[in-house]
């Protein structure tokens, strides 16, 4: 959030707002008529505006107001909803404190991708769990191991290494829904989180599975994965401790991925987890 904004009256003259925004560098103005939000004003509005005209006259309504406590995946829903709008001004108890362009929106979301795969991190997978659980979905966590990726990685080198996570993201980008929700979790471990019962997710890790081992990787090495499931339908939204159960679903399914990892017969295990214990 940028607090680098001014409050000017939707009388105010162009020339001085021009002057305050080439003065202090201030590229945002926030236009009321007296306390009512009438509209904003940008470095786009101002560069080009005859000096000698009211603020009334350049001002624009293409502004979104937002809860300061919005998470920012919200905010990029909300700027994909709007695509004529490239500003959210962001408010505290009907106070704006400050605004958010769609520019620097892409720069913050730009801190939660990882730079290899181009997959999100983690905090993604958790943000979409806490939807479907307060949504009262069914949450259910496809957690993905590579096996023996440590002895890949040193004896074909970091490079290759690199090249095979880069090329499994794509197979698993390929393989799922626009419902489902990827992640880079970390290292060689990958989380599809989707709001399907296990049965219906069990056969979308087995497609995974298979995506997998038919694709022709980098010096054609064979690589395989291992996947652990668990998942759970609550039908309560007051539920208080939300992202404790978000982790006990990522742990469970985490540790099924490590039994399948270890089983000769079995590449997908499914989890049990007790949410009665924590819920």
């Amino acid at each position: 959030m940028d607090k680098n904004f001014m409050e000017v009256d939707f009388l105010s003259g162009v020339r001085r707002v021009q002057d305050v925004f080439y003065e202090r560098d201030t590229e945002c103005f926030v236009v009321y008529d007296e306390e009512r939000l009438a509209g904003v004003v940008t470095k786009k509005e101002l560069i080009g505006a005859h000096p000698n005209r009211i603020i009334a006259d350049v001002m624009s309504y293409k502004y979104i107001c937002i809860d300061c406590c919005t998470y920012i995946w919200d905010i990029r829903e909300t700027f994909d909803l709007n695509r004529d709008i490239d500003i959210a001004l962001i408010r505290d108890n009907n106070k704006i404190i400050g605004y958010i362009t769609r520019t620097t929106l892409n720069i913050e979301l730009g801190k939660h991708i990882d730079l290899l795969t181009g997959l999100y991190k983690n905090d993604y997978l958790f943000y979409n769990a806490y939807k479907l659980i307060k949504s009262q979905q069914n949450t259910t966590i496809i957690f993905m191991d590579l096996n023996n990726f440590g002895y890949i990685d040193k004896k074909y080198g970091h490079i290759n290494g690199d090249a095979i996570l880069k090329d499994v993201a794509e197979v698993l980008k390929e393989s799922i829904s626009s419902e489902c929700y990827l992640c880079r979790y970390a290292g060689d471990e990958f989380a599809i989180l989707t709001p399907h019962p296990i049965d219906d997710s069990k056969v979308l890790a087995e497609k995974v599975i298979k995506a997998i081992s038919s694709y022709e990787f980098t010096n054609n090495i064979a690589v395989s994965a291992s996947i652990g499931i668990t998942g759970c339908r609550i039908h309560n939204n007051k539920i208080e401790n939300t992202f404790e159960i978000i982790k006990k679903l990522v742990n469970v399914a985490s540790l099924a991925s490590t039994k399948a990892k270890q089983s000769a017969n079995n590449s997908i295990i499914v989890g049990d987890v007790d949410i009665d214990a924590i819920a």
